[in-house]
């Protein structure tokens, strides 16, 4: 059995990540500047209602973040244990 990594395209995929992630709440953050105007106008159910739906956005946000960090961690660490793994095995050999 062959086994082989990439440890740069391994760190570039957790860069990608982290960066999808940075752009993905920065459009989260403009769409709500861009919003703020109008939501400060509104008042009784209609606020009321958009108020609820942002909630559920805002926490839907927030686990997707989670997640992504979770993710992010997670090939981060995978990529350094298996240098770590690599570097043990060629120095087994010196």
């Amino acid at each position: 059995m062959t086994m082989r990594y990439s440890f740069a395209q391994i760190e570039a995929l957790k860069l990608r990540i982290d960066s999808i992630q940075a752009q993905m709440n920065s459009k989260l953050d403009d769409l709500k500047a861009h919003v703020a105007p109008m939501v400060a106008d509104w008042e009784g159910s209609a606020s009321e209602a958009y108020q609820a739906q942002q909630a559920k956005w805002d926490s839907a946000a927030l686990e997707l973040n989670q997640i992504l960090d979770a993710v992010g961690r997670v090939v981060g660490q995978g990529n350094a244990d298996m240098q770590q793994v690599n570097t043990a095995a060629a120095n087994s050999w010196a």
